[in-house]
């Protein structure tokens, strides 16, 4: 299964990413023919990617939950709180994350330890730096792609463009400072892509060092 380990803001910060992308999302860009430039992800699939392992065989799931427990039990809850926004790759809108920089400072590790603990179980990890720890809130839509490279290869303009589709919402967020919540748990999540939009099922809840042992769901 296809799995990645990762943080969930509380409801309260999700309100309130909410009420700031729907202003955003009122003066969102269409192209021509009124199709959307970008994908603005669910909100039942926000998440902080604190490492990806990709497909890991079933066979090593419990080991890789096993690791992942040692690495949540050295944890300490982590006080952090939406903050800023930026593009990666130009077709990746994103909202960052803020906090005290001790906190900041033991995300960079737990990071680092998740990678760790999917190299021991045998899964293969993610290894691209996580410095800029972000939530992804949008992503520039495959047939507005298509339809740049080939307004592009005809030298003519594709009316709005996807670099206004994603700056301009990242702009409006740069300023953006969402409500702090505590980050007491690890999630083991798998995604399943499918046809259709991608679909989370978490099975393992991993407590920080607050609380005593996983719950594996099935």
């Amino acid at each position: 299964m296809r799995l990645f380990a990762a943080l969930y803001p509380d409801a309260a910060a999700c309100d309130h990413l909410d009420l700031a992308l729907g202003a955003v999302r009122a003066q969102e860009s269409l192209r021509p023919d009124g199709a959307p430039l970008v994908r603005w992800t669910p909100r039942e699939l926000w998440h902080l990617t604190v490492s990806f392992y990709g497909e890991v065989p079933d066979g090593a799931v419990p080991e890789l939950v096993d690791a992942l427990t040692e690495v949540a039990d050295a944890t300490p809850p982590l006080e952090l709180n939406l903050h800023g926004a930026g593009v990666f790759d130009r077709r990746v809108l994103w909202v960052g994350v803020g906090g005290p920089r001790a906190d900041l400072d033991h995300l960079r590790a737990l990071s680092a330890a998740a990678a760790e603990a999917g190299s021991v179980a045998g899964a293969h990890v993610d290894r691209r730096p996580r410095q800029r720890a972000h939530l992804t809130v949008a992503r520039a839509s495959a047939g507005a792609r298509q339809a740049e490279r080939r307004a592009g290869r005809r030298g003519r303009p594709a009316g709005p463009t996807l670099r206004d589709a994603l700056e301009g919402p990242a702009a409006a967020l740069a300023v953006y400072d969402g409500p702090r919540w505590q980050a007491t748990r690890l999630a083991v999540v798998a995604s399943d892509l499918g046809a259709g939009r991608p679909v989370h099922h978490e099975i393992a809840d991993l407590p920080f060092a607050v609380a005593a042992g996983p719950a594996v769901r099935g």
